[in-house]
Order: C-alpha cells, then structure tokens, then sequence
C-alpha cells in the first residue's frame, strides 16, 4: 500500500509544480498508472487521473503524444474520450478503430448530438480560395472546432479526418468532395480518388461523437 502511496504523491507532486519538463513525466506516469490500475483501488478512483491526463497531454510533445496513442490503443478497456484525445496521434488502422468505437457506444452514455448551423458555400468559397488560413478559419467556424483541430484535419492526406468533421455536421458528400479536391495538391489520381472514397465508409454516429469531442476540446 506505501508503495501506491508514494506513486499518487509523486503524481499529485508532479501535477502541482508548474515546471514545463514535469509534463511529460507526469503523462508517461498517468499512462502506466491508469494501464496498470491497482487492483485494490475503486474503479472510480481513474476518472480524476484520466481528467487529469487528458489535460496533461495537450501541452506535450508530438512524438510522446504517439507513445501514448499506441500504448492506449492497445487497450481495448481505454475509454473512448481518451482515444479520441489521440486520434491525430494514432495510425489510420487505429483512427479506423476510434470512430468504430464512438460509433459502438451505449447512447445512453452519450450526449445527444448537437448539429450547429453550417455554412458550406463558405467553407467552399474558403477552399476554392487556395488560402490556408483562410481554410483554416472556416474550417474552425463550420464545425466549431479549435484552429489546431482544423489544421490537423487538413494535413490529414487521406481525407478520413475531413470526411468525419464533414460527416459528424451532416455536411453533404458533394461539399465534402470539393473541399477534398481543393485542399489537396500534388496527388496521383488513384490517390485523390481513394481520398473521395472514405466518405461513405464513415460510420455517421462515430463521425458525429467524435465531432463532438473536437467541439468539447474548443470549449475547454
């Protein structure tokens, strides 16, 4: 039991310091902790240590965002708010495997899907534009996202992450489509046309919770 004392103190040490290189220790050790769950502890004890990662992990660096992504994701008892904080981390067979896993959740556990009001002749009038920022921009107000979200929604180059923001919004696949088209430059036509192509495999439900999680990391 000292043992798991001295591990939460550490933890509650780590969270408390304001010191920049403590954050990535503290999210490798939130990590571990939460993958490797003391058996005499309560269930609901994680959901402070998983909040607190959840925030910790938005101020690291990208390559131990990665490790993290991969070891969460092959637990299959991660929840799926936490995966989905590492989508733009993860492979795309693991990316796949998130927006199943949205799609697969017990409604009752989930929050009715909010549609805002969407602009697509803006959003095609901003891709059509051939500006980044401008694309940036209402890609954010569109979907009412964060510009980081947005941005790592078009250096997506498989188009999955913009077939689900488009999707998620009950955007149209003609809109989807052109804005693909317009924000993609020097492919192959195989490769735009299996861009074009995920639309239809994305699972609406997945699309729209995991929507949802961007909007909810704007809001926070």
């Amino acid at each position: 039991m000292s043992d798991t004392t001295d591990r939460l103190t550490r933890l509650i040490e780590l969270a408390t310091t304001n010191a920049p290189e403590n954050r990535r220790t503290l999210a490798i050790e939130l990590c571990d902790l939460l993958l490797d769950w003391p058996a005499h502890h309560p269930v609901n004890m994680r959901e402070p240590f998983e909040a607190l990662l959840e925030k910790t992990v938005r101020g690291i660096d990208d390559e131990t965002r990665r490790m993290l992504a991969e070891k969460f994701g092959r637990n299959e008892e991660t929840p799926v708010y936490l995966l989905n904080e590492f989508y733009f981390d993860s492979p795309a067979d693991a990316r796949d495997t998130i927006v199943l896993r949205n799609a697969l959740m017990d409604a009752s556990s989930c929050q009715p899907f909010d549609k805002c009001a969407t602009d697509e002749a803006a959003l095609l009038a901003a891709a059509r534009g051939q500006r980044q920022d401008e694309l940036l921009s209402a890609l954010a107000r569109t979907f009412g996202i964060d510009l980081t979200t947005a941005y790592s929604i078009i250096e997506d180059r498989s188009g999955r992450s913009l077939a689900i923001a488009c999707k998620g919004a009950h955007i149209s696949r003609a809109t989807f489509s052109a804005v693909a088209l317009l924000s993609e430059t020097g492919s192959g036509l195989d490769e735009i046309r299996e861009r074009l192509s995920v639309f239809d495999g994305v699972p609406m439900v997945g699309a729209e919770r995991l929507l949802d999680y961007w909007r909810t990391r704007q809001a926070a």
